[in-house]
């Protein structure tokens, strides 16, 4: 059985982006993030930090010891390794190596570009199709029609999907207006060197597979932490000049290129993203205590990323 088998055995499958993913799917997305990146938890991966053990095993001055005398003296390095490892502040320099849960915790909740998109994945889980509609508005028209469903990286998406080479961040899509959204998140970073013709080639891929329906318009939407604007001829330039030097004709294949032509590309700060939410709140009853709940609580968690304090 195939490892996307024995996946959509045991955890289901969608078929199409339409379909509603529950928002408790984004928690086990987040477990799967810790899960499948060690490093999360251990502070490096799996694998250095057995060859670490076993290295230390295997020394001299170890070799002889009785097997409870090496734990106790593993033990004892793993505690002087984390300790030198810690930080006491919140946002001192990001430390590398062996750490302790709370140093952890510390590097993903504030340093993390990957732990900030599984927030992002619950955040636009739960917001009202209202608010989606409101956001997406900003960068491309269409009819409001509060149709939304959204799906993070996970491997829901790409077991379902069979899209394994595609690491996209989180896809909203409007079945009822036709409007898919890619959503690229950024801390301070720029955009991969491939990336719009990636992106391109994940959207043929969902046409043809039957997970999106024929001539849905294409948003290609960078949030980070710095203004960015992108122009697209001129970067989509860039891109195949990239992809030839690197002989990835896949990416240059005359479909993605005709599709790369017809995207729109747009960009927005997390801080104008957090006016907006703001904002939004402004004209929000106040019975709508939930979403109030929500969205401040998202702006709350932005406010106190590191790239945010610079």
């Amino acid at each position: 059985m195939k490892a996307s088998e024995k996946y959509t055995n045991v955890f289901g499958s969608m078929n199409h982006l339409s379909n509603k993913i529950p928002w408790t799917t984004g928690l086990s997305n987040m477990v799967e993030f810790v899960v499948w990146n060690t490093s999360s938890v251990l502070g490096v991966s799996k694998k250095e930090y057995w060859k670490q053990i076993v290295d230390w095993v295997k020394s001299d001055e170890l070799k002889d010891l009785k097997n409870e005398d090496v734990i106790k003296v593993i033990e004892k390095r793993l505690d002087s390794i984390m300790l030198e490892t810690e930080q006491l502040e919140t946002y001192s320099k990001k430390s590398t190596g062996i750490c302790t849960a709370r140093e952890a915790l510390r590097r993903v909740k504030y340093f993390s570009e990957d732990y900030l998109n599984k927030e992002f994945d619950i955040f636009l889980s739960l917001v009202s199709d209202s608010y989606l509609d409101m956001f997406y508005k900003q960068f491309i028209s269409f009819e409001e029609k509060n149709s939304w469903s959204t799906h993070g990286n996970s491997g829901l998406f790409e077991c379902s999907t069979k899209l394994t080479a595609m690491f996209m961040d989180n896809l909203a899509y409007n079945n009822k207006s036709n409007i898919l959204v890619a959503n690229e998140l950024k801390l301070n970073g720029k955009k991969n060197p491939d990336q719009i013709l990636k992106y391109c080639l994940m959207y043929n891929y969902l046409l043809e597979h039957k997970f999106i329906e024929k001539d849905a318009k294409f948003l290609l939407l960078f949030i980070g932490g710095k203004e960015v604007q992108y122009e697209r001829e001129v970067e989509l330039n860039k891109e195949i000049e990239y992809c030839k030097k690197k002989n990835r004709h896949d990416l240059i294949s005359q479909p993605i290129i005709e599709k790369a032509s017809d995207l729109l590309i747009k960009s927005i700060t997390w801080m104008d993203m957090m006016k907006f939410n703001e904002t939004y709140l402004e004209q929000l009853d106040s019975k709508y205590q939930v979403e109030h709940k929500l969205i401040k609580g998202f702006n709350n968690s932005l406010n106190e990323k590191s790239f945010m304090q610079n």
